[in-house]
């Protein structure tokens, strides 16, 4: 199969799958966030962003740099994961004890500690996201799909019967721990049928994993702390209620993160072959990247930008319509997200992953002085801009850099087309939004015009769809 028609299959395999989790996501958060209110959910948020960072200790930067050495060294396919799964392991009770041990150093009330405290247990059901390699690796990523979908129907039907007893908060931070229990059984039944892990102990493997990620590590680190650091910082400067408004917003555009973040799982062992055996394969799969995932995400962030506030009022209910001029700003930033996911898998697979280093900190630097300085002042339209700022810097970066501009150029490009068809449709989706047509109608053909003006363009073109068509029809 080429290297366009494996890329098209991916991406077909992703929007089905993931559609519905988008779908499932969406609707958990809105019942979420409508039970619980601005501030409970704010303090729901907090639990889980406070968390994450401890949550980077788990992985270490390992996951990736295991998919590369299994798609280098298929031999040794099992006992890479097998030890994988032991320093995992190993991690996650260290995690756990620290979370717990540093939470008890704050000041905070002994409700918002005990939530972390059952929360921490989710840590130990990590392992999930090791045996989901082994899909990754064999490009059978609709496995994990299915266990994801599975978890989160139950996180839904819990979630929901919760909400009929009218239970407390607690409930739904325990719920969120015990709806990720399945998804570990059945990515455990179904991966042996590819790699089977070997639990020998092998310490010269430990070393040169912990070797090669610890750039990646780090990398993890500072994207942690700008990626989440404006809700610590909110929680600290302006309260529960404004982390709730906040999340809410946060929740909506991270929807969309899950489909660059799942096409590079899949993808990512295509970047690795082909950096082994052929530069123009590469070459011509991470364009092909650019370029759908692009036609894909910039639509949507015109779509949100015009009827924000409608967006808000559907899911969470008025009490949330506050937060809309700063999903504005915010939605910006997930055409960023969207190419450096790209760029960080690219790099990582041509051995540059130091400078994935490089640019992670600098843009952490930028997102924690901005947030400084706009969030007393400006509060969450203050966050919302120093995200955009600090996703953004990445692109100049690349282009100064000597090895990473052919990357730059090749992302930039892919959105030409894009930008321009999005831009015509906005018009129509204004004029759209002006006139009162129904939401759900005003989508519908704001999707069609896009896509109409795209491929008038060439942003996509007739063998584009005759891949997706063939790879619709396999499936």
């Amino acid at each position: 199969m080429s290297v366009a028609r494996k890329v098209a299959k991916n991406t077909l395999w992703i929007i089905f799958g993931y559609a519905i989790q988008v779908v499932l996501g969406v609707i958990t958060v809105a019942c979420l966030a409508r039970y619980l209110g601005k501030d409970n959910f704010g303090k729901f948020s907090f639990v889980f962003v406070y968390l994450g960072f401890f949550n980077l200790i788990i992985d270490f930067g390992i996951g990736q740099i295991l998919v590369r050495e299994v798609s280098r060294d298929r031999e040794k396919a099992g006992k890479l994961i097998g030890n994988a799964i032991i320093i995992r392991l190993i991690l996650s009770v260290f995690a756990i004890v620290l979370a717990c041990l540093f939470i008890n150093l704050l000041h905070y009330p002994f409700k918002t500690k005990l939530l972390i405290y059952i929360a921490s247990l989710s840590f130990l059901l990590s392992i999930s996201g090791l045996y989901g390699l082994i899909f990754q690796v064999n490009l059978k990523i609709k496995y994990s799909i299915f266990a994801d979908i599975c978890n989160g129907l139950l996180k839904l039907g819990l979630f929901s019967y919760f909400i009929y007893l009218r239970f407390t908060l607690a409930w739904f931070v325990a719920a969120t721990v015990i709806t990720c229990i399945p998804g570990i059984f059945i990515v455990m039944i179904l991966s042996k049928k590819f790699i089977k892990p070997d639990f020998h102990v092998d310490f010269k493997m430990w070393k040169n994993l912990f070797r090669e990620a610890f750039p990646l590590a780090l990398t993890s680190v500072f994207i942690m702390i700008y990626a989440r650091a404006d809700q610590l910082l909110l929680f600290h400067m302006k309260g529960a209620q404004e982390v709730g408004y906040y999340a809410a917003i946060v929740k909506l555009a991270e929807t969309f993160n899950m489909i660059p973040s799942a096409f590079l799982t899949s993808i990512a062992p295509l970047f690795y072959d082909y950096f082994a055996v052929s530069g123009k394969k590469l070459e011509k799969a991470y364009e092909l990247t650019f370029k759908y995932l692009s036609a894909f995400v910039i639509p949507i962030v015109f779509g949100v930008f015009i009827l924000a506030g409608n967006i808000i009022m559907l899911v969470y209910g008025r009490q949330f319509i506050e937060a809309s001029f700063a999903l504005r700003i915010l939605i910006w930033s997930e055409i960023f997200v969207f190419l450096g996911t790209i760029q960080y898998y690219i790099l990582v697979s041509v051995g540059l992953q130091k400078i994935n280093f490089i640019i992670t900190l600098a843009s952490m630097v930028i997102n924690v002085l901005l947030n400084l300085i706009l969030i007393p002042r400006y509060g969450i339209v203050g966050a919302s801009a120093a995200t955009l700022v600090s996703y953004g810097l990445s692109i100049p970066i690349l282009f100064i850099l000597t090895e990473t501009r052919k990357y730059a150029i090749a992302s930039v490009c892919s959105t030409l087309k894009p930008l321009l068809a999005a831009g015509l449709m906005g018009c129509f989706t204004y004029l759209a939004f002006v006139f009162k047509i129904h939401l759900a109608i005003n989508i519908f053909l704001s999707a069609c015009i896009y896509f109409g003006l795209l491929l008038l363009i060439k942003g996509l073109n007739k063998q584009d769809f005759e891949y997706i068509k063939e790879m619709a029809v396999k499936i």
